[in-house]
C-alpha cells in the first residue's frame, strides 16, 4: 500500500479530542508548522536523532534542575525545526519559567502544557493515528525502531502498544539485525547507495519471512535491516538466502567495499536492541582481525570482542615487554601462519618462501617471546598478542 506524504500541522493535531486539552502557552506563530512524528524526550541527547518537524512530549526530566539548560534546549529544538514541545508539569518541575516562554515565543516554537490526567500513550496513540493517515509508514517505523534502540521511551507498555499500532507484536517476535557499512572515500554517495540497497533487501525479505515489514534504520552512515519473524527458525533458515541477496545487490551496484555485520537473534524489546548493537559491534573487528572477509557474524566472533575488552581493561599494555621486538617479517609470518590454520606448507606458499624459512621464523618467535607455536596455550597467547599489536597501531 502506498501511503501519502502530506504531513499534518501542529494546529490540526491540537484539534484532536485528546490533544485539544493541551494548553498552548507560547509560540502561536508556529501552529501551521508540519508534524512528521511524535517523540517522547526523557534523555538529554535525543536532539541528535531528531529529523525535523517533531512533536516532542516530555516532563523535562533531563533538564529538570537547570533553567538555563531548559532555555538552551528550546533554542536547539527550534534550530532543529522542531514543531511543538508538550511538557507535563508536576513530577519534575512545578511551572515553566517566564524565560522559557519568552524563548519559545522568540523562536516560534509551539509550547504546550499537558494536563496531569492525560498519559503519554493517549497522546501518542491519537497523534499517530492522525499522522499515519498522512505520512509515509516507513518513516514512522524507522523512528519507532530508533526509539527502542536508544531507550527513548518512558514505559515498557507504552512502547509495546505503540508498536502494535504499526503492526509489530514486539513481545512475541524474534529479530535479527544485519548492518551494512563501508570505508569508501565518497561517503555521501556510498551512504545513500547502502540505504537504497538495504531497502531493496528489506522488501524482498518481507516475502521470504512472511512478515509485513522489515524496517531499515540508518544511523551515522550505517544502514541496518531489522528482520522480524514469529519463529526463530524462520530467521535461521532464511539467513543464507538473505545474505546471498545482499551480496548479489552489492555486486550489481559495484559496492564491493561493503562490509556486513550479522547480529545475534533476539526476542522481544531487549532482543531488538541486543541484535542491533551486536551487528554494529562485530564490525569493529574489521581492522583488528585484518582479514579479507566481507561478512562478520557476532555469534562466531564474539570471543574476539571479549578479548578486545580484556585488552582494553589492561590499556593494551599486557604485551608491552615483547611489542616492538618482532620484526615485520616475523609478524607477517606469524599472522599468515594463523590465517593458514597453522599449516606450514600453506604458509610458505602464501608467503612465497621455503617451508624451512617458515620454521626458522617461528623458532625465532619462540626465542624472542617465549611462546612456542607447537603448544596450544602459547598459540592462544600469540593470537592475542597479534590482536593487541594491531589495536595499538590503530590507536
Amino acid at each position: 500500500m502506498k501511503w501519502g506524504i502530506k504531513m499534518v500541522t501542529v494546529k490540526e493535531l491540537l484539534a484532536l479530542p485528546v490533544l485539544r486539552r493541551l494548553k498552548i502557552v507560547a509560540g502561536y506563530r508556529g501552529l501551521n508548522k508540519r508534524v512528521s512524528s511524535l517523540t517522547v524526550m526523557e534523555v538529554p541527547d535525543i536532539t541528535k536523532w531528531l529529523k525535523g518537524n517533531d512533536f516532542i512530549i516530555t516532563s523535562f526530566y533531563a533538564v529538570k534542575d537547570d533553567v538555563q539548560k531548559q532555555i538552551k534546549l528550546i533554542d536547539k529544538l527550534a534550530d532543529l525545526n522542531c514543531s511543538c514541545l508538550a511538557i507535563k508539569l508536576g513530577e519534575f518541575i512545578e511551572e515553566l519559567d517566564e524565560l522559557i516562554i519568552e524563548k519559545a515565543n522568540e523562536k516560534g516554537l509551539v509550547l504546550t502544557v499537558i494536563p496531569q490526567d492525560i498519559t503519554y500513550i493517549e497522546l501518542i496513540v491519537n497523534g499517530m493515528e492522525k499522522i499515519l493517515h498522512n505520512r509515509d509508514i516507513e518513516f514512522m517505523i524507522e523512528k519507532y525502531m530508533k526509539d527502542i534502540i536508544f531507550d527513548n521511551y518512558e514505559a515498557y507498555e507504552f512502547i509495546i502498544e505503540r508498536g502494535e499500532l504499526l503492526g509489530f507484536k514486539i513481545r512475541e517476535s524474534y529479530s535479527l539485525a544485519i548492518t551494512l557499512t563501508h570505508d569508501d572515500e565518497d561517503t555521501d554517495r556510498y551512504n545513500e547507495e547502502l540505504r537504497n540497497l538495504a531497502k531493496k533487501v528489506s522488501k524482498r525479505s518481507d516475502r521470504l519471512l512472511n512478515f509485513n515489514h522489515n524496517p531499515v534504520v540508518t544511523i551515522e552512515g550505517k544502514s541496518s535491516v531489522l528482520f522480524f519473524a514469529d519463529d526463530k527458525s524462520d530467521l535461521k533458515n532464511n539467513l543464507k538466502q538473505i545474505l546471498n541477496l545482499i551480496k548479489r545487490y552489492i555486486n550489481d551496484r559495484e559496492l564491493q567495499r561493503t562490509k556486513i555485520g550479522v547480529g545475534s537473534i533476539g526476542k522481544g524489546l531487549e532482543g531488538i536492541k541486543e541484535t542491533y548493537y551486536n551487528s554494529i559491534e562485530v564490525l569493529k573487528l574489521i581492522e583488528i582481525l585484518d582479514n579479507n572477509d566481507s561478512i562478520f557474524y557476532y555469534d562466531k566472533l564474539k570471543i574476539y570482542l571479549f578479548m578486545e575488552k580484556v585488552l582494553r581493561m589492561e590499556d593494551y599494555k599486557i604485551f608491552d615487554d615483547i611489542c616492538g621486538e618482532l620484526s615485520d617479517d616475523l609478524l607477517l609470518t606469524l599472522k599468515t601462519f594463523y590465517q593458514c590454520n597453522m599449516d606450514i606448507i600453506n604458509t610458505s606458499e602464501k608467503l612465497y618462501v621455503h617451508q624451512n624459512t617458515v620454521r626458522y621464523r617461528l623458532k625465532k618467535v619462540k626465542e624472542i617471546t617465549g611462546f612456542d607455536t607447537r603448544i596450544f596455550e602459547d598459540n592462544f597467547k600469540l593470537k592475542l598478542f597479534l590482536m593487541c599489536n594491531k589495536i595499538k597501531k590503530l590507536l
